[in-house]
């Protein structure tokens, strides 16, 4: 899908819905750059957007949902569901506030972690929520 198209998706009315949510600024920042690059590095993946009250932007692929940003009053809790295809290191770290791999997320035969969530809300994280993002795929292919 086209970026411009993708970000239509999500209107005026739900970024309204998100700023009055978030206490504070530096957030609401975050959160509108976060978005930008997740459209513009998934767009050949990216299928679908769907947004439920301000609270989540829900990012999906062939049906799935593949990346999910939960807004919460004071950070982003961003997760990266299995069907995103994304693979991670278990002694990976990441320069973001604070991550979690899933524990039932564990592939045996490659001895990585499929899923995981991180948290966010100063623009001092973003690089490292990019390093995070860059692990899924940007193509549809062996979905």
């Amino acid at each position: 899908m086209k970026v411009k198209s993708l970000k239509d998706l999500v209107n005026k009315e739900v970024w309204k819905q998100y700023s009055a949510r978030l206490k504070k600024e530096e957030v609401l920042e975050v959160l509108h750059k976060l978005f930008e690059y997740i459209v513009e590095t998934l767009a050949t993946r990216i299928e679908d957007i769907k947004t439920d009250n301000g609270r989540a932007i829900s990012f999906f692929s062939k049906g799935r949902e593949i990346l999910t940003i939960n807004v919460t009053r004071k950070d982003l809790r961003i997760y990266i569901h299995p069907p995103a295809r994304a693979f991670f290191n278990p002694e990976a770290k990441f320069e973001v506030e604070k991550f979690r791999f899933w524990e039932g997320s564990y592939h045996k035969s490659s001895g990585k972690n499929r899923a995981m969530s991180f948290w966010i809300s100063k623009m001092k994280y973003f690089p490292g929520a990019r390093e995070i993002i860059g692990h899924i795929p940007k193509t549809k292919e062996e979905e």
